[in-house]
Order: C-alpha cells, then structure tokens, then sequence
C-alpha cells in the first residue's frame, strides 16, 4: 500500500498535526544533571551505575553524570555551592543542617553506617588503646569523632593523620589505625593476612544512616519534578544493582574503574547488603525519628546547639498526584479519536482509505496505552508507600526495635524452623528495675531516654540473626535462633552488666539504672511461643524477687 498516494482533507491534516503536537509533549526534554559522589568509583554507587546503563534516567528524561570525590574536597560543600545537583553524604547531613544549611535528605541507601576504625591488632585490644597513638581520619567523618568522644578520647589525645586512603599504610606500620568502611578496606586486610580490629560507632550506641542522597530546598523549589524523578530512578537503580551484583561488578570494571578487583567489588556488595536488609526495609527509607536522634547525638556531644533545627531536612513528596502528564495523554488520545472518527466519516465513501483508519485506531491505542502506563506508575508509587507503612508497623515508634506484633510471629516463626532443623532457639526476657520510681523522679522524658539506650546497646550486641524487641512499656525481648540456654544466660548476664555499667545523659545529668532478666529455651522449657513466654516470664519474675540485677534461667519443664 502507498500512503503517499492518497491526498488528506486539509481539515484532517490540521487535527493530525495537533494530535502529534500533544503527543510529543508526552516525553519530557533531556535534562543535565550532575551527581557528586563522596568518594571513587566503587559498588559503593552501584545503584546509580545501574540507572544509567539501563536507561532509567534517560526515561525520566535525564541525562546523568557522576562526579567521584577528589581527594580533600567537600563533596557536600559541592552541592552547597551549585557545582552539583544532587551528592551522596554521610550522617554529618543532620550535623551541617542543624548548624542552618540547606541540605534535603532524599533516600538513605544503608540503614547502618559502615564507617570504622580499623587498628592493628598488635597496636589496640579495645578503643582505648588509641589514646597516643598514629590514628588517620578525616575531617567530614564527624561520626568517628562523635564515637570518641563518646569513649572520652579527645582529638589531643592521640596523634590525628590526615587520611591517605591506603591500607598499605597500616600494613607497613605507618600508622596505628585509619577510618574505613567496613564494606571496603577488610578485603584488602584480609587479602595480605595482616591482623586487625575493628572498632565501631554501634558499639557505643551511634547507629547512623550512611549514603544518603540528598540534595538542596534551593533544587526542590526550583525543579520539584526533576528531583521526584532523578530519586524514583536512583531507587530503581538500587533494586536492580543489589538483585544483580555480578553484573554491575562487571559494568564497574569495563566503564568507571579498574581500582578494585571483581572479588573486592562482590566483597563490598555482599557487606552492603548486610547493612541495608533489602530484603526487610525498602532501599531508600529514612525515619524522620532516627535522623532526629543522630541530631540530638551530636548536640550532646556539644557538636551542634541544643537549640537545633531539622524541619524540612527529611524529603516528603507531595501527597497529591502529578496527573499532569495523564491529561495530557488523555488529551491527546480524545483529539487522535476525533481524528479516526472524521476519517471513518470520510472513508464510508473511500474504501481505498481504509489502511488510514486502522493506522489511526493504532494510534489512538497506543496512546491509551501510554496513559495507562501512566497510572501504573502512580499504582507502583503506591505500592512502595504501603511497604513503607507495613515496616514501619513492625517498629517500636519510640526505640526503632521491633514492636510486640512482629515479635511473637518472628518467635514462632524460629521455634518452627528450630524443630525442623533440631536447632535450639533462646528467649531473654528483660525489665529494668524501678521503672516507675526513675520516671516519678526524672519524668516521662528521661524515662524515654533510658527506653532508647536499653535498645541502642541491644542493637549493638546481638548477632546478625538475632531479633531483639519491645514487648511493652520497660519490657523487651530478645530471640536468639541456633543458641543454646547457656550460652543465651552468658549473653544475657553480659548485657545486665555493660547495662548497669552504662550512663545515659539527660538533661545535664547522667541517668543510670539496672535490669532484670529471665532465659528460656527450645526445647527444655516447651516447644511453643506461649510456653517460651511463660517460662522467660517466670525467670524474670524470680529475678526480681532475688533482689533485681541479676538474670535467672528457668526450670526445665520437659524430658
């Protein structure tokens, strides 16, 4: 068939015109947009490798370049300055917005920070090791900083390096300990055989974000839309990078850097995941809470005022849908049906101008489909929300630990899978003494602060399959899959006596206080949730009535 040959009304072409007009306007044009990474090309950015080569910002209309950090530079101050669009950046966001710049948390990629200090083992046993020691660290890592301060290492007690980035340099002696992610350097320790500790903020308490994309109110006034879709896209990234890490391992290798070797990049992505639960929490989710209470870490530490200020540094995309690019795909759709219906009119008298109908038609569907598709998003945006929600009714509003609800079906879930595997499963029941009497004395308030240290030193202590929890009002849970009884009376004993040792700051003062704690296990105390409770429960109350500070193991009650 020749489309050329057969003449078009002059009317029909003018609607055909204006149908291709509002069509075209579907496709957003081309943006520049620049990203300032906080470091080298590394899985580190894997979800932001991932966005570009699958063209995940180029469908929101977005072309993307990444900017590695140079050495010495403020990757932050980049953005700041407008040198960049967006940055990715470590809890010292909260620290430079509570100080009154105009920084935006976007999405925080890792729910845990994997910044540490790495120490040689012949240097330091524990942190206070570090005291007069060669120690290399970097300015912007205030997370670090807070940490010892937090174990009373001031700057003027060891001797501070500036950071060359080399493990070499502890390898040969050059220093005693350097800062490094616990994602990054460990490979190349482990790789030279060269011994060594760790030591981390979370030991202490400090649980922070780590790589958070953000950007400034300046961007989010000017290009609301630009952002929501370079972070709709980021996440998207991010989904595929971690479900594909072999992939992205070789894309790094063959289009950004040779730095890192693919064993060393599958090392990083590997601990990554282990410091995001993908498979848990929704890449990309931030607490407004949490950041509130890394704020408040450094404010006790006197690094920021007390009177700080974080509104609006959490980002939250407007609640109303943007159904502006749905209209105008509905738009065109209704003109392009206006436009079939004057060629069915005309072609009831042209048989031979039939193949232009069905070309029309064909139009008309695809962009309803177009519209469609639209929706869809809106739907999948939807989706992402109620993930949100149900992870965040898993949460303990004040302690950020599991709520009640999620621990009897985690409990029951591991007595199931213990007695399919006959692996032992422990239960720690804890309460701290004389609740009531600290809150009478101290108020509400101080009670929460001490609710709130009780979690961060068991976030800090359990295993990475442990699940530790708030039951109720000073009570909390802790399961501990694959531990025998004794071994979960040792830990339990462990974490009353680092409890009692432990001050919480408040107001000027230092609040302490002690727990009691009952242990139970599978199989010697019952084979069910209800009598794992109920025997925990008992011990609890034993240990109460012994005096408190103490923890009791319950009496067997099965062969």
């Amino acid at each position: 068939m020749r489309f050329a040959a057969l003449a078009l009304p002059r009317s029909l072409l003018l609607l055909a015109a204006i149908a291709g007009g509002a069509g075209a306007q579907e496709k957003p044009p081309v943006v520049p947009v620049a990203l300032q990474l906080n470091w080298k090309h590394q899985f580190q950015f894997a979800g932001y490798y991932a966005a570009i080569e699958k063209g995940y910002y180029r469908d929101a209309g977005l072309e993307v370049t990444l900017r590695e950090a140079r050495e010495g530079a403020d990757p932050i101050g980049a953005v700041l300055k407008g040198d960049a669009d967006f940055g990715i950046g470590a809890s010292e966001l909260a620290l430079r917005r509570g100080r009154g710049e105009p920084i935006v948390a976007l999405a925080t990629i890792l729910q845990h920070s994997p910044l540490v200090i790495l120490a040689a083992a012949s240097a330091a046993d524990t942190v206070q090791d570090l005291i007069g020691k060669r120690v290399m660290l970097m300015p912007h890592e205030t997370e670090l900083y807070a940490y010892l301060r937090r174990e009373r290492i001031t700057r003027d007690r060891f001797q501070e390096v500036r950071n060359s980035f080399d493990p070499a340099d502890l390898i040969k002696g050059k220093v005693d300990a350097l800062s490094g992610y616990s994602t990054d350097e460990p490979f190349v320790l482990q790789r030279a055989g060269f011994a060594y500790v760790v030591f981390s903020p979370r030991s202490v308490g400090i649980d922070f974000y780590a790589d958070t994309l953000f950007s400034t109110e300046r961007m989010l006034r000017a290009e609301p839309r630009r952002v929501s879709a370079f972070l709709e896209a980021s996440l998207k990234g991010w989904r595929y990078a971690m479900d594909h890490p072999r992939e992205i391992a070789d894309l790094i290798l063959a289009r950004y850097s040779r730095r890192h070797s693919r064993e060393h990049l599958l090392f990083e992505a590997a601990e990554m995941r282990r410091l995001m639960h993908p498979e848990l929490i929704e890449i990309g989710y931030m607490n407004p809470g949490r950041w509130q209470h890394i704020a408040e870490v450094y404010a006790e530490l006197g690094m920021l005022p007390r009177s700080f200020q974080l509104e609006g540094f959490v980002y939250r995309k407007d609640a109303g849908a943007d159904l502006v690019w749905l209209y105008r795909g509905l738009a065109a759709a209704a003109i392009l049906v206006l436009a079939v219906a004057v060629l069915a009119f005309l072609q009831r008298a042209r048989n031979r101008q039939l193949h232009r109908e069905i070309t029309s038609r064909k139009a008309a569907e695809r962009s309803l489909l177009e519209a469609n598709a639209s929706l869809q998003r809106r739907i999948e945006e939807i989706g992402v929300l109620q993930d949100q929600l149900r992870e965040q009714a898993m949460r303990d509003a004040l302690t950020g630990l599991y709520n009640r609800r999620y621990l009897a079906d985690a409990l029951a879930r591991e007595l199931a899978r213990g007695a399919r595997k006959g692996d032992p499963v422990s239960l720690v029941a804890i309460d701290i003494d004389r609740f009531k009497e600290l809150n009478d004395a101290h108020g509400h308030p101080a009670g929460d602060a001490v609710l709130i240290a009780t979690a961060q030193l068991l976030a800090a202590q359990i295993r990475g399959g442990d699940i530790a929890g708030r039951w109720g009002g000073e009570e909390f849970i802790l399961v501990l899959p694959g531990m025998a009884l004794a071994s979960a009376a040792r830990r339990a004993e462990e974490f009353r006596a680092r409890f009692a040792a432990w001050k919480t700051p408040f107001d000027g003062i230092e609040l302490s206080a002690t727990l009691s704690a009952g242990v139970a296990a599978y199989p010697e105390h019952g084979d069910s949730s209800e009598e794992l409770l109920v025997a925990a429960d008992r011990a609890l109350y034993q240990a109460k009535n012994s005096g408190r500070n103490r923890v009791c193991v319950a009496e067997a009650v099965k062969a």
